[in-house]
This record gives structure tokens, C-alpha cells and sequence, in this order.
């Protein structure tokens, strides 16, 4: 993965980030966890103990969705 691609995958994190003040960012992983650049990426910002924060980012960089799941409400388990 190049430092280019890690920074623009970090930057739209921090927009997401950025626009709920109150969230509280305990760890965000990736998937890929090393994309290469053009690659899309699925990000898990985990903000408690029962709610996640799923983030799609485009292979240009963009933010395609976010979503916040509640672990505790059965309709949005994830599989």
C-alpha cells in the first residue's frame, strides 16, 4: 500500500469522524487492511462497546456510505 493510498483512506475517516464531535473512536480497522491504490475499502470505526460505524470508500477515494450499526438491535446484526 502506498503512503498516498493510507492517507486518502485516514482523510476521509477523518471527515466522517469529524462531523459526529461526540463519538468516541476506540479503533478502525480496514478491509483490505493493506489496500493497494485504486482499491475500495470497507472501514469499522468502533465507537462503543455496542455500536460500530461502517464506512465504504470508493477506489478514488470518495465516500460512497456510511452507517451506524447497534449491536444490541437484532434487525441490524451483522453476519
Amino acid at each position: 500500500m502506498s503512503s498516498n493510498t493510507r492517507e486518502i483512506i485516514d482523510a476521509v475517516l477523518k471527515v466522517v469522524i469529524d462531523q459526529v464531535p461526540t463519538m468516541t473512536v476506540r479503533e478502525i480497522t480496514t478491509i483490505p487492511e493493506h489496500p493497494k491504490e485504486g482499491d475500495a475499502v470497507i472501514a469499522r470505526i468502533d465507537v462503543s462497546n455496542n455500536r460500530l460505524v461502517y464506512c465504504e470508500i470508493d477506489g478514488n477515494g470518495s465516500l460512497s456510505s456510511a452507517s451506524v450499526i447497534d449491536l444490541n438491535d437484532p434487525d441490524e446484526a451483522l453476519d
